[in-house]
């Protein structure tokens, strides 16, 4: 039965059809060029992701330390966990970082998209940081707060 369909389904193929799916680039007869967008470089990414790891964080170190420890029963969880504390919140940091308040579409995207979470992850990402000592990573993210809050009035002036 399986190879009757596969049969059916080959003699009935047209390769022009199969193939007229994936358009070539340089072919600009139809005049329809599809774009690619890449959102890669968009804040919203940015704060998506540095939120996104920050929560996700408790989850990602108990799976390290579980794979950790199923190779090493005699590994000093307490240094792991804090090891791995430090590279997710460095990872989440340099997605912040890559916020420009001087550029017009990031401080428009931060005020539009900043929430509660993403204030609560600045929160957490700034008491991290203050308790390794990292002043400047700390003032990053304080003015990052304090711009958001500021225009969503919920600083005094």
């Amino acid at each position: 039965m399986p190879y009757g369909v596969l049969f059916l389904f080959i003699i009935y193929m047209d390769p022009k059809l199969v193939f007229g799916l994936f358009q070539d680039p340089e072919d600009k007869s139809e005049g329809k060029v599809k774009e690619i967008v890449d959102f890669s470089d968009h804040p919203y990414i940015f704060m998506g992701m540095f939120t996104r790891i920050i929560f996700r964080g408790d989850i990602l170190n108990d799976q390290v330390i579980r794979f950790f420890t199923e190779i090493d029963r005699d590994l000093d969880k307490v240094n792991l966990e804090q090891l791995n504390k430090n590279l997710i919140f460095n990872r989440a940091y340099s997605y912040l970082k890559q916020l420009d308040l001087q550029n017009s579409f990031h401080v428009d995207t931060l005020l539009e998209k900043a929430d509660d979470n993403f204030l609560q992850a600045s929160t957490l990402a700034l008491d991290h940081f203050l308790e390794l000592e990292e002043y400047e990573k700390c003032s990053f993210i304080k003015n990052i707060i304090d711009f958001v809050e500021f225009s969503q009035n919920k600083l005094p002036l």
